[in-house]
């Protein structure tokens, strides 16, 4: 029997059934599922890494300029103080006037955010706003587009201090945030003139005096741009020059002295008691006798020490920390609770959402300054 053309009877002309149907939507949406699941690991991570290669790249600034200024450190055997370290820990950051206090939730005072006995220097906490560290270094000289020497190398002094203050120079801009500040004190010309302003070569080898950490305009600034008020006050509110990095929410050093009966061959001296123990409650650093001096010299105090080695911290908040922290600070209405996980302790809340958005950078420095 022959058939027509284009009718072949051999050929399925059977559709796909319902169940098979069912099959191949499931296994789609299987293989969609783990290719979804791929891409959202590999945007979590590539977030994340980026996030971690941000915070890497300016802790490792931060810490290579405190390095080169701390290699670069001078001390004079003259009975002033070359070196001084104070653990600020109080609710306006230390009375600079640039610390602008959040209206909800503050980072605590005291208490939670001091805790300067942990066994490593990377799980400590240097109170409020951190260490105020200044020391006396040797600057580097500075020509101009002529090839004149303009400064020449001398002694100046260098601040690093936390301040949490406004990020924008733009007065409508009132986002602040937590900055680490750098303040050189140039050298002055001669401190006559209303153009010169008192540097080291006027005011004197000594960080902690009126000329270094006063802020009137007078004093180490006057009205060039860049020049900060004083190795406290470095600028004003709306000036950023001296700003060095941003989101740091904690610094700190261990200062030590080379000591053969002492383990390692250390001997702490800040933040430390009498006798080279850790404390909460440290007297500040203000070396002025060489580290090598003997305890039954005349004046003998182990806070007057000059450092042999410095172990620097800074806690640097990611980018996702930066906006939990602005978050938990924000004024809102309602009022956001504390979470449970933080037993209903605000204290307990900001630290928490810091250490877990946040990333600690340290550094061991070996200070080679010899007394003249």
């Amino acid at each position: 029997m022959r058939t027509r053309p284009g009718n072949s009877r051999g050929a399925s002309t059977r559709g796909y059934t319902l169940v098979e149907v069912l099959v191949a939507a499931g296994i789609t949406a299987l293989i969609a599922g783990f290719i979804a699941a791929i891409v959202a690991s590999i945007s979590t991570s590539w977030s994340r890494s980026s996030t971690r290669l941000g915070a890497d790249a300016q802790a490792r600034l931060i810490l290579d300029q405190i390095q080169l200024d701390l290699q670069s450190a001078v001390f004079r055997d003259d009975g002033n103080t070359w070196f001084a370290a104070d653990i600020l820990n109080a609710a306006n950051g230390g009375a600079t006037g640039m610390w602008i206090v959040t209206p909800r939730n503050p980072k605590p005072v005291g208490g939670i955010s001091l805790n300067l006995t942990t066994p490593g220097i990377a799980q400590s906490r240097f109170g409020t706003a951190g260490v105020w560290l200044r020391f006396l270094a040797n600057g580097r000289p500075v020509t101009n587009t002529a090839g004149a020497l303009t400064t020449a190398s001398a002694p100046v002094a260098v601040s690093y201090q936390i301040i949490r203050r406004y990020t924008a120079t733009n007065p409508a801009n009132t986002n602040t945030g937590y900055l680490l500040h750098r303040a050189e004190v140039r050298p002055g010309a001669n401190g006559t003139s209303s153009t010169s302003r008192p540097g080291v070569l006027e005011s004197g080898y000594s960080v902690t005096a009126a000329a270094y950490t006063t802020s009137s305009s007078s004093t180490n600034s006057g009205a060039v741009p860049g020049d900060p008020r004083s190795v406290q006050v470095p600028g004003t509110a709306r000036t950023l020059d001296m700003v060095f990095g941003d989101n740091v929410i904690d610094f700190g050093i261990r200062a030590y002295v080379r000591d053969a009966s002492a383990p390692g061959g250390l001997r702490l001296i800040f933040p430390a008691t009498t006798s080279g123990a850790l404390t909460n409650s440290p007297q500040p650093l203000r070396s002025s006798l060489p580290s090598k001096t003997p305890p039954a010299a005349a004046g003998y105090n182990p806070r007057l020490l000059f450092p042999d080695v410095v172990d620097v911290m800074v806690r640097i908040l990611t980018d996702t920390g930066v906006e939990a922290v602005a978050n938990l600070e924000r004024v809102q209405t309602p009022a956001l609770a504390v979470p449970q996980k933080y037993n209903n302790n605000a204290q307990q809340w900001w630290w928490g959402v810091a250490e877990e958005n946040s990333r600690v950078y340290t550094r061991r420095v070996v200070i080679n300054a010899e007394p003249l």
